[in-house]
């Protein structure tokens, strides 16, 4: 544990991003995952409306995992305010995804109380998402207590066609805000069956059998180096560009199949990728998931062209695709980093409408 520096402030904007994919996946009604830049920008901002703030950060193997931001507040009020003073430090909490879990959390939170008696203050105060059941079991469980609530309704527009009415385009454009970054409605993703494979819509009830698959080495060596538990989120949070599916074979949790669509008139076309256990693999499970998504990109989602990129070197991989009717374009050298940190070689592969087998 130490005090940030400005070193330290690419890993914090990366920190934040996690915590936001968190969030967005775990309350998608109230939270959104913002690009990078923007959170930067939104964290120079922050520091500038605050400026008597602090931060610690958590390292290990010379990387940051962990941070605590902390604000003053309640050190002085007016004389008409009914609230008590209360010298209080409001603390922000976030772990990278593949240390929670592992004590990083605790010994934060133990310096930020630490770092709060030492500026003078004589509670620690936080909020968090009600939704968020990880942070609330953490929090209780270091002798935090619940002192108040936030509540909130969801307010339907009034049947009027007059001012403020259903007709208004500022009311229109309050009741029905543009998300970016997520897609969680379960009814918008069809449930499609295959011969073998059924494909439905992925939902948080998913996410201990997702992460057993995405911990299971055979897909740990081809699939996202960040670790599990953020792929986790981000797969369960959805994006605005990218459909998730769970794949199941005879009502058991197999892996995930996920589809991006190119929706530029001139580029348009889908591309998708695959993870099974390995206890799914090699009985054709993977080659029917394919073939059952291609189908409906072709058919239903309007494509003319698919792709796939699988490592060069995965061989059981490309031939399940081949057998689908996907062909090799070429090689993308040093194409996508590994668990081992190296760059390695991907194989891009198309399917035009017609050749699906």
């Amino acid at each position: 544990m130490r005090p940030a520096t400005a070193e330290d402030e690419a890993a914090m904007v990366e920190l934040e991003h996690a915590s936001a994919i968190h969030h967005a996946s775990v309350d998608p009604a109230r939270w959104r995952v913002p690009e990078i830049d923007a959170i930067a920008r939104y964290r120079r901002n922050r520091r500038v409306a605050d400026p008597d703030g602090g931060a610690l950060v958590a390292e290990a193997d010379g990387r940051v995992v962990g941070m605590v931001e902390l604000l003053p507040r309640g050190f002085t009020a007016d004389a008409g305010a009914a609230r008590m003073p209360i010298p209080s430090v409001d603390v922000g909490l976030s772990v990278a995804p593949e240390w929670r879990r592992r004590g990083v959390g605790t010994a934060l939170m133990g310096a930020a109380e630490e770092w709060a008696h030492e500026h003078g203050a004589s509670r620690v105060i936080l909020d968090l998402a009600a939704a968020n059941t990880g942070a609330l079991h953490l929090y209780e469980r270091l002798g935090y207590e619940v002192h108040g609530l936030l509540m909130d309704k969801v307010v339907s527009a009034p049947a009027s066609n007059g001012p403020g009415g259903v007709g208004s385009p500022a009311l229109e454009s309050y009741a029905h805000p543009r998300i970016t970054g997520v897609d969680r409605d379960p009814e918008s993703v069809p449930t499609i069956d295959g011969e073998k494979v059924r494909l439905r819509p992925l939902v948080e009830a998913d996410r201990e059998a997702l992460l057993a698959v995405l911990r299971d080495p055979s897909v740990v060596e081809v699939w996202d180096t960040r670790g599990a538990e953020l792929s986790a989120d981000e797969l369960i949070a959805g994006d605005e560009d990218w459909t998730v599916w769970a794949v199941e074979v005879d009502g058991r949790f197999a892996g995930s199949i996920q589809a991006a669509e190119e929706e530029d008139p001139d580029y348009r076309h889908a591309g998708i990728d695959i993870f099974l256990s390995s206890a799914f693999q090699g009985h054709g499970y993977g080659t029917d998931a394919v073939r059952t998504l291609a189908r409906h990109l072709f058919e239903v989602r309007g494509h003319h062209r698919l792709t796939m990129d699988p490592a060069a070197s995965n061989a059981r991989a490309i031939r399940s695709y081949e057998k689908v009717g996907f062909k090799p374009v070429g090689v993308m050298r040093r194409y996508e980093r590994g668990v081992d940190r190296n760059f390695h070689d991907g194989l891009l592969m198309d399917l035009l409408a017609g050749e699906l087998r």
